[in-house]
């Protein structure tokens, strides 16, 4: 399930010009952990937004739900590490495989 999540979001993530909503499209910080709403001030302030647009001040694009989705921070320091661990598993799991494969065939073919 976990690497069906990381790859919609991926394909989110690279197609973000083909869908207007992650152009354009906002998500109330409400819904999203505190450090969001940290995040979105921060940013107002150093582009000097604080006061205006007030409709946003509580408003994230889009994008930066999808990317820390997709990355892992969403889920916070050991969400990162989390989605490593998921990809280092898929990496021996895939080589653990072939070798499986390349083995019991060589012996198949061995005994004929």
């Amino acid at each position: 399930m976990i690497l069906i999540f990381i790859a919609v979001t991926g394909v989110l993530y690279n197609h973000l010009h083909d869908f207007d909503f992650l152009e354009k499209g906002r998500i109330s910080t409400s819904f999203l952990p505190d450090s969001y709403q940290e995040r979105l001030d921060r940013t107002r302030k150093a582009q000097g937004l604080e006061d205006l647009f007030p409709e946003e001040a509580d408003r994230i694009p889009v994008m930066w739900l999808v990317i820390d989705l997709h990355t892992g921070a969403f889920f916070g320091s050991w969400g990162r590490f989390f989605y490593d661990f998921v990809a280092l598993s898929l990496i021996i799991l895939s080589v653990s495989g072939c070798y499986l494969l390349l083995k019991i065939r060589t012996r198949n073919t061995g005994k004929q």
